[in-house]
């Protein structure tokens, strides 16, 4: 039989090597990376031979307080009390571990389930289909929407640059008339510039009529 001395340096290894064991689990975990099944199984075996030291150990203990002195007795009371705690904790710190990864475990096994069950729906794909379709006919509306505006806009630029034409035509016209006046150019020919001018201002109106004309049949059709 092991000595109560001998028992206590092998807890303490074991109490050093599962603590090691555990924090490698839990940065595992913490990465996100999975679990290594050997790791925690040797984990939990060294911690049911800690178990077994610690009680052996107690047992001893105890035999001893009997015929030790105090002071000898006190101090592997000490000692003992320690190891049990320590052996507490990370019984604990495993258990609580286990427990975290069966949970994962579980919630894994459920998303795979109900991907399994979705996929298998025939009713969900032609849901899926559907959806697709209207997203790319949601998309489509989009792009002519764009395209109407972007038209909109060169439609108010070029009537915009139309008016500014027109009204620097009428400042012209009233120049050269001015100018011609006081030429003493004939009243005939005079009615005849008139008359061109007219000619071109209804060049220019109806320019701008046929580009209102021309957008809004765009956006009738792209609206539709």
């Amino acid at each position: 039989m092991a000595s109560l001395e001998d028992l206590y340096a092998v807890s303490r290894r074991l109490c050093f090597d599962v603590t090691e064991g555990l924090s490698k689990l839990e940065r595992d975990e913490g990465r996100g990376h999975g679990v290594n099944d050997g790791l925690a199984r040797e984990m939990r075996t060294r911690m049911g031979e800690l178990k077994k030291i610690t009680s052996e150990m107690e047992r001893q203990w105890r035999a001893m307080a009997m015929t030790a002195s105090i002071a000898k007795s006190d101090t592997w009371k000490r000692k003992v009390e320690h190891v049990i705690e320590e052996t507490d904790h990370l019984e604990m710190s495993l258990h609580r571990f286990g427990s975290r990864e069966e949970r994962r475990l579980n919630e894994q096994k459920e998303r795979e389930d109900l991907m399994r069950r979705v996929t298998d729906d025939e009713g969900f794909r032609s849901l899926v289909g559907e959806y697709d379709a209207e997203s790319g006919s949601m998309k489509s509306v989009r792009r002519s929407g764009s395209m109407v505006d972007e038209l909109l806009e060169q439609g108010a630029s070029v009537l915009g640059n139309l008016s500014e034409q027109s009204a620097t035509l009428r400042n012209v016209k009233r120049k050269v008339f001015s100018l011609l006046d006081k030429m003493g150019v004939s009243s005939s020919l005079l009615r005849v510039i008139d008359r061109r001018q007219r000619l071109d201002a209804i060049l220019v109106y109806g320019g701008m009529f046929a580009t209102v004309l021309i957008l809004f049949i765009v956006w009738m059709f792209f609206s539709r």
